[in-house]
C-alpha cells in the first residue's frame, strides 16, 4: 500500500472521519486548546486517533480546522474540522516535546484516499440516488467522485468506515460499497412496508 510517513499532533476521540467528512468539536482541555491554536497559527493539520475497540488497525483521520465557530471567555472553542486523509498510527507519544498535547508517528494512506471508481459502479450509484430522490448529490452533477466522496453520501457508521478503509484494495472497496447500496435499498423497502402496514391498520 502506498503511504507517507510523518509525525503529527494527535487528539484521541471516539470518532472516525473519512476524507470530506466534517464534524464540530468543543475544545475545553488546556492541551487541546494549545493544539488547536497551534494548528490555526501554523496552518497545520492534526490527527484524530480513533479511540474505539473496533479499531484494531489503529486507523485515524487527518483533519484541518475549517472554521472557528465561537471562542469562549475561558479559551474554550467550538470549531469545525474537515477530514483530508486517513492514516495508520504506528506509535503514540503522550506528549509532544515542548507541548502539552500528544503526538504520533503515522502512515498516511494516500493510495486509499485517491481510489477512483469504475463507470459501471457510478452508474449504479446514480441509479440509487435518483430512485430515492437524493437530488442534492454532487455525483448527479456529472462529477467523477473518488471513493470517499461516494462513501460520505451513504452515511456509513464507524464500523463500516473502518472495514472499508481496512480493505485497502480498490476493487474490494468498490464491491463493499456496491453491497452496501443493496443493503440500503433493502432498508428502504422494509421501511416502506412498515409504513404501509401502519397506514392500513
Amino acid at each position: 500500500m502506498e503511504y507517507k510517513e510523518s509525525h503529527i499532533a494527535l487528539f484521541p476521540l471516539n470518532i472516525f472521519l473519512l476524507p470530506g467528512d466534517y464534524t464540530q468539536l468543543y475544545i475545553f482541555e488546556d492541551r487541546y486548546k494549545q493544539l488547536i491554536n497551534d494548528c490555526i497559527k501554523d496552518k497545520m493539520a492534526f490527527g484524530i486517533a480513533f479511540s474505539n475497540a473496533i479499531n484494531v488497525q489503529n486507523l485515524g483521520s487527518l483533519v484541518e480546522v475549517s472554521e472557528v465557530i465561537e471562542r469562549h471567555p475561558g479559551g474554550e472553542m467550538d470549531i469545525m474540522v474537515k477530514a483530508i486523509s486517513v492514516f495508520q498510527l504506528e506509535k503514540f507519544y503522550i506528549q509532544k516535546e515542548g507541548k502539552l498535547y500528544p503526538e504520533g508517528k503515522v502512515r498516511e494512506l494516500e493510495a486509499v484516499r485517491n481510489v477512483k471508481l469504475g463507470h459501471q459502479f457510478l452508474s449504479r450509484f446514480r441509479e440509487y440516488l435518483l430512485k430515492y430522490k437524493m437530488y442534492s448529490s454532487d455525483v448527479l452533477a456529472g462529477m467523477e467522485p473518488r471513493i470517499f466522496d461516494v462513501a460520505n453520501e451513504m452515511y456509513l457508521g464507524d464500523q463500516e468506515k473502518v472495514e472499508l478503509v481496512g480493505l485497502a484494495d480498490p476493487e474490494k472497496m468498490e464491491n463493499y460499497l456496491r453491497n452496501y447500496i443493496r443493503y440500503l435499498e433493502l432498508l428502504q423497502v422494509q421501511e416502506k412496508n412498515v409504513f404501509q402496514n401502519i397506514y392500513l391498520n
